[in-house]
């Protein structure tokens, strides 16, 4: 049988067609594996750091790459103000179409790959949407808007 099979010029294209999509779909979803675990991560440490009321860890969650002082010192402020607030849920959603634009004036200082929804857990059920970027190959930080140059 497998002789038979060696024979065929055909069939032997068609087998390397199907292993190679085979391969090719297992990375996809290997990686979106990969990615879809890395913000789930970034997500739950957010939640942990909120939890905690540990502004320190939250800041560490953010890419602070050509960030200014001024502008940190602005966040730093917003965390102070939130993040006493009592958490109801931290989703990872998938970005929208606006989501992926820039604002006037903005851009973000990592590519945006999600949106991590934090909601409050107060009466009028305040929320929070960070964007949320790779930072590298292993890890998924805070977005932060900068001026557009």
């Amino acid at each position: 049988m497998l002789q038979l099979f060696l024979r065929h010029p055909w069939l032997r294209r068609l087998s390397a067609a199907l292993v190679g999509l085979l391969l090719g779909v297992a990375l996809v979803a290997g990686w979106g594996w990969w990615n879809a675990r890395g913000l789930r991560a970034l997500a739950d440490d957010l939640r942990r750091a909120y939890e905690a009321h540990d502004a320190t860890a939250m800041e560490a969650l953010f890419c602070w790459d050509g960030v200014d002082a001024a502008t940190r010192g602005r966040i730093r402020f917003v965390i102070l103000q939130e993040y006493e607030l009592p958490i109801a849920s931290v989703v990872v959603r998938p970005l929208s179409t606006l989501d992926r634009q820039a604002g006037p004036g903005l851009r973000p200082n990592l590519t945006p790959d999600a949106k991590i929804e934090v909601t409050y857990d107060t009466t009028d059920r305040l929320s929070a949407a960070f964007l949320a970027g790779r930072d590298g190959w292993f890890r998924h930080r805070l977005v932060v808007m900068l001026p557009a140059n």
